[in-house]
Parts: C-alpha cells; sequence; structure tokens
C-alpha cells in the first residue's frame, strides 16, 4: 500500500500479508484458498501482477507458495 515502483524484484508476498492483517476480512477466505493459490505455482508463472502492487519477476513460484502458506493460516480459523 502507498507509493511504490512500477516492478520490483522485492519481496511482493511480505505486503500482501501485512494489507490482508491491516485490514482483516478483504480477501475471501475458505480452507481451501492456499491450495488453490499454490496449483498456480505449477503454470511457470515469470511475471506476477498484483493489483495493488508493483509487478514482479523474481522466483514467481516461491512467492506463490509462500503466499499460499499464508492463505493456510488464515483459512485454518475459518469455520464452515
Amino acid at each position: 500500500m502507498g507509493a511504490f515502483a512500477p516492478s520490483t524484484p522485492d519481496d511482493i508476498v511480505g505486503p500482501a500479508v501485512d494489507a490482508e492483517n491491516d485490514f482483516p476480512g478483504s480477501s475471501s477466505l475458505h480452507p481451501a484458498t492456499g491450495a488453490v493459490i499454490r496449483g498456480l505455482a505449477d503454470l511457470g508463472v515469470e511475471t506476477l501482477a498484483p493489483m495493488h502492487g508493483p509487478t514482479f519477476g523474481g522466483d514467481c513460484a516461491a512467492a506463490i507458495n509462500e503466499l499460499a502458506d499464508a492463505y493456510d493460516r488464515w483459512g485454518a480459523a475459518v469455520v464452515v
């Protein structure tokens, strides 16, 4: 959140996790959300383009898996 460069080689997952923690409920959480996101890592993505952040061209699979881990933690608290 805030001002950022159009692209970055730096961590994009940490700021995304911080934003979710700062604005709880802004994402739709389900116990399977992490698994669905983790499946995207297998697509060989070379650039991530988050809605409210800079593009990222580093290790996209690792970033996707890290984000999925965060959703696993949040989703574990969801009762369906």
